[in-house]
């Protein structure tokens, strides 16, 4: 195709099936975002904060000035003043919402966990997932996944009892797990629910004295809230035994400390032989450190307390404040005695003297989930939205959260309700529970320790011997004589196909169970093989050949269920989970700069047993002067698509040149990467015949999309000729 070229028109010709032409993808409504870059537009956020808040002050100092100011000026002053507060606010929740993702990511992982689980304890599980739609923050959503994978494990382990039992009981025979999350009043709710057993009440107090965690006494006098609490104390288990799944007394500790240090915590409700219900009740913070608070003054320095932490702020007198033993003071709210201190005595030791207040005390009120407290303070200032700063690692300020820029550059402290009282009460908290949490949980390393994902014989691995069918062996590398392309791309280009492989697996668990329910199913079929196709040319394109000699024997399998040669039975259905396990298990060790090849013997011999002959006669590869033939589906797509304002429709030509994969594949990954930027109509040749093996170096796309010719052109130009080898291509929009 050149630039003289008349643009092809489309002809209309029956529809061949549903596979005969491409779908249009669905609009993309998201994208991936760095959180460097979110980073950054949370300083700007921060910096508008501070300049809006100053703005303010200005403002109010100038209406109570006896500087002569007229009315204009004072108006124009309010009106930006307000301006900007919005503008500051808006920002703000941007920000958040940017960093809102659903929770049904997090909450997917664990279909494959209850499963293996269950198979592991002869349970028969239903798992359920409610609320999947519910927004969370990115690093609440990372940071709840492993709580919720050690209460999921507990739950198959401890909670539900084998089916024999279960129909003992009175109860169907398999188990009813589920997974909830919603938003209320403020907060996230999470939890994890089972129908067995419930906790045992006698037995949780007869461990906790007989772990010497609690004296007769006290065991049997606490109330069932607290005995419940006791599971969550480290080294505390009620498993006679410990399995390889749970039981040894770790795990329900860092639950805890995990959605404490969220600001959260965990309500546990249980009934004996119908349940337990875990709920992490997590306020609806984000990972933004900007927040509303209310200023304070205590002797000469000034304080932030958060407004969602104050109660109340009012005045006392001398006369209200209790003493016992001359010592400790106490006033009455609302019918409650409340503690009081002192702010400035609690955080430095030397309260202030009594002429500071006179016969009146401004006292603020503030409760976290430890309970509450009564700070006498030396003034109230106004409530201010800020932005916190932490402290760094290096120091470590009881009480103080971190610090912050209020009115007229002004630094203050920013207050930690939860460890104020904590003070207060002489509870000393551990700063690094965080830290133990998450070395405990997140550094695990590979069976067999780091060296045994590294094959022993290196040399028989790069070798690429075929197998007795005359085809290399699944999980082998390349010849060392192929190029490996990680050698040629930076760093950032191979993390781009990780990351891709990476959301790729996560869609796949999820279209493989919904298979499982409907496994006559031939559309869903066909996205699972395309996600295993894209899979298979990620790991190639990245170098990792032998891994993707592994995917193709998977798209084998699913090629004879396509071809009605096989059926979706429970076999293949696990086969399929196995596989996306394995390259899950890939990514991670691929990603931490370590070899990766699949070594399963079970599944690499599930794969053999649905090999099959090559034998039956490919067809001839369509002519390459071969124009768009369109469906009646694509002839309606075309013509709505030309006819919207703002959209072209392109014809473009894409010619491939030699590469270290087939050309198939690199056109397929073409195919994918064109579908980023536009809908697509048609393709030449068809898109199942390039799922086929049957392209040749030079393809032809037809899409639509709202991007200029000067855009699309610096998209192949970027994303198309460093990647995959495109030596020469042509974006000619239809006129």
């Amino acid at each position: 195709m050149n630039g003289n070229q008349q643009a092809e028109q489309p002809q209309e010709r029956p529809a061949a099936g549903p596979a005969a032409a491409a779908p249009a993808p669905p609009e993309l409504d998201r994208m991936a975002v760095k959180i460097s870059h979110l980073d950054r537009l949370l300083g700007l956020t921060g910096e508008i904060i501070i300049s809006a808040s100053n703005i303010s002050i200005l403002q109010r100092h100038l209406s109570t000035s006896t500087a002569n100011i007229d009315k204009n000026s004072m108006e124009m002053i309010k009106n930006v003043a307000m301006t900007t507060n919005r503008i500051s606010s808006d920002l703000h929740h941007l920000v958040m919402d940017i960093r809102m993702v659903p929770i049904r990511e997090t909450f997917l992982r664990f279909r494959r966990l209850v499963r293996d689980l269950a198979k592991k304890k002869g349970r028969q599980v239903n798992f359920e997932i409610v609320g999947e739609d519910t927004l969370v923050d990115k690093t609440v959503a990372e940071r709840l996944y492993e709580p919720l994978a050690h209460q999921i494990r507990n739950a198959v382990d401890h909670g539900l009892e084998d089916p024999l039992e279960r129909k003992h009981l009175g109860k169907p025979p398999t188990g009813q797990l589920t997974l909830t999350a919603f938003k209320k009043e403020g907060f996230t709710y999470v939890s994890v629910s089972d129908d067995g057993h419930g906790l045992n009440e006698q037995r949780i107090r007869q461990v906790a004295v007989e772990k010497g965690f609690l004296p007769y006494s006290a065991a049997n006098a606490i109330s069932p809230q607290e005995c419940w609490q006791l599971i969550m104390q480290p080294g505390f288990s009620t498993a006679s035994e410990a399995t390889e799944i749970s039981g040894r007394g770790v795990g329900m500790d860092v639950v805890k400390s995990t959605v404490e240090n969220l600001g959260g915590e965990v309500i546990i409700d249980t009934a004996p032989g119908r349940g337990t219900v875990f709920t992490y009740k997590i306020p609806q913070l984000s990972a933004v450190n900007i927040t509303d608070a209310l200023i304070i003054r205590s002797g000469e320095s000034y304080y932030a307390v958060p407004i969602g932490n104050v109660v109340a702020t009012q005045s006392f007198s001398v006369a209200d404040v209790h003493t016992t033993m001359e010592r400790t003071e106490s006033i009455t709210y609302l019918g409650s005695i409340v503690p009081l201190h002192d702010l400035r005595g609690l955080l430095t030791g030397t309260p202030l003297s009594g002429s500071e207040f006179g016969d009146n005390l401004p006292v603020i009120i503030i409760d976290a989930k430890n309970g509450r407290l009564a700070l006498k303070v030396s003034e109230f200032i106004r409530p201010q939205k800020l932005v916190l700063i932490p402290l760094p690692e290096i120091f470590s300020v009881r009480g103080v959260a971190g610090t912050t820029i209020l009115g007229g550059s002004q630094l203050g402290m920013v207050l930690d309700p939860f460890d104020l009282i904590a003070m207060s009460t002489g509870r000393i908290m551990e700063a690094t529970d965080g830290a133990f949490m998450d070395h405990s949980l997140m550094d695990v390393e590979p069976a067999g320790g780091p060296e045994a994902a590294a094959p022993e014989d290196a040399g028989a691995a790069e070798s690429g011997a075929p197998g007795a069918d005359g085809r290399a062996a699944a999980g082998r590398a390349a010849p060392a004589s192929v190029p490996r392309p990680q050698e040629m791309m930076d760093e950032s280009m191979a993390e781009e196909f990780f990351v891709e492989i990476q959301n790729i697996l996560n869609d796949l668990n999820e279209e493989i169970f919904q298979l499982e329910k409907d496994p006559d199913n031939i559309r869903r079929v066909n996205t699972i093989f395309r996600h295993f196709h894209s899979i298979k040319g990620n790991f190639i394109m990245t170098g990792f050949t032998n891994v993707g000699t592994f995917v193709h024997e998977v798209e084998t399998v699913l090629d004879q269920v396509r071809e009605k040669e096989l059926k979706v039975t429970q076999d293949v259905i696990d086969l399929l989970l196995d596989a996306v396990k394995s390259m899950e298990a890939g990514i991670a060790e691929i990603r931490a700069g370590r070899g990766y090849e699949v070594s399963d013997p079970e599944l690499l011999a599930e794969l053999a047993r649905y090999r099959r002959a090559e034998t039956r006669e490919r067809p001839e590869a369509e002519p390459d002067d071969e124009t768009f033939h369109l469906s009646p589906l694509g002839t309606i797509l075309y013509f709505a698509k030309i006819n919207t304002p703002g959209t072209r429709v392109y014809q473009s030509m894409f010619r491939i040149g030699p590469s270290f994969q087939e050309t198939s594949l690199v056109a397929y990954l073409v195919v994918k990467r064109m579908a980023l930027i536009g809908d697509l109509i048609d393709t030449v040749p068809s898109l199942e015949r390039i799922e086929k093996g049957l392209a040749t170096e030079k393809l032809k796309i037809m899409f639509a999309s709202t991007h200029s010719p000067e855009e699309v052109n610096a998209f192949c130009e970027r994303q198309l000729k460093r990647l995959y080898n495109i030596e020469e291509y042509e974006n000619l929009p239809v006129d």
